[in-house]
């Protein structure tokens, strides 16, 4: 694979993933499926596979479930340099796959895994991100403790000073923290986002921007619509993606892909599939949109679609992240119609 020249940074945090076999409840279950992922750690692999030069920063044990981590991203062509070692635990998350009309179920056992230790000292971030032209981090970096989450702040604040993009996956989850806990951080580190994965709720609630009177029951694209422009300008986003999901059943979805800036807006037709494994289309979403937006930055419909297809693709694929070359997902697009693609 040929890479490109560019240097890709994520940070986050990659778990031990422990699922159910066979679409087994995990009350039921003697056994788990082990592998390892994490939202920024997919990021890194699945835009590894597309031939770009990544890299993951974070914390790990110095034992065999870290060294297992690390193999696992170097197998994925992901540089590890910027990976410290320290503390004892790397987090956990058991998956209970769904089927049918019964829907996937997470537990979390995370809370005092080795990033919860990290340190900004422990980088030079001169030297993390000389070179780079991309920084991505997400809302589940922020929620798992403030050591983290001021980490995550510096770097984002480093990449503005230096202009380096920084892409940001609200992902918010209720199971981390609340509300009022995540509120502040969002508001804080958005100042710095140059690419915002968010919702309405997230624009609405999580960062306060105002919906105008007489759209409560507007539709949801009239809605982001209103508050996403509002946001963006006051806070210098340029650019808003998002994905809309239909859930048939636990196996049947569809996801249209949607974009936003001050003054434009796309609402993707939707691509409906059926699922092997939902883990990490999210990611892979944020993964294509991120390369599209490398190849042009100022072609926003490329992106999406690009994201979105991605995502598609992803949900076919067992594990957390995308392993599928730029070659796989373009012939994917022309099977959905988009004829004309670039790589």
């Amino acid at each position: 694979m040929v890479r490109n020249k560019e240097k890709i940074i994520t940070f986050g945090e990659i778990m031990l993933r422990l699922s159910t076999p066979d679409h087994q409840t995990i009350n039921q279950t003697h056994s788990y499926i082990a592998n390892y992922g994490g939202g920024e750690a997919n990021v890194a692999v699945a835009l590894s596979h597309m031939g770009h030069n990544t890299y993951f920063m974070s914390k790990l044990p110095p034992n065999q479930l870290g060294d297992g981590a690390i193999s696992h991203l170097k197998a994925n062509g992901v540089n590890t340099d910027y990976i410290v070692r320290g503390s004892t635990t790397l987090g956990i998350y058991f998956l209970e796959s769904g089927f049918g009309g019964r829907p996937s179920k997470v537990i979390y056992n995370r809370k005092h895994s080795a990033i919860t230790r990290i340190s900004l000292d422990e980088f030079d971030l001169a030297d993390v991100f000389e070179g780079a032209t991309w920084f991505h981090v997400s809302g589940i970096s922020l929620a798992l403790n403030e050591r983290v989450a001021e980490v995550a702040l510096e770097c984002c604040k480093y990449c503005h000073e230096h202009n380096i993009k920084v892409s940001f996956d609200f992902n918010y989850r209720a199971k981390l923290w609340t509300m009022e806990e995540a509120k502040p951080w969002y508001q804080r580190i958005i100042k710095y986002v140059d690419v915002a994965f968010c919702s309405f709720w997230d624009c609405n609630t999580l960062l306060d921007i105002p919906l105008d009177e007489g759209l409560e029951n507007a539709s949801m694209h009239e809605k982001r619509q209103n508050v996403c422009p509002k946001m963006m300008k006051k806070y210098g986003v340029t650019y808003v993606f998002g994905t809309d999901r239909v859930v048939y059943s636990a196996t049947e979805n569809s996801l249209a892909g949607y974009y936003y800036t001050q003054t434009t807006c796309k609402l993707t037709d939707p691509i409906k599939f059926m699922i092997f494994d939902r883990i990490g289309g999210g990611d892979a979403f944020a993964s294509g949109v991120i390369h599209g937006l490398l190849k042009n930055f100022n072609d926003p419909d490329f992106a999406v679609n690009w994201g979105l297809n991605t995502s598609v693709l992803k949900h076919t694929i067992y594990g957390d992240a995308c392993l599928l070359s730029c070659e796989d997902i373009e012939d994917f697009m022309k099977t959905n119609g988009h004829a004309e693609v670039q790589r």
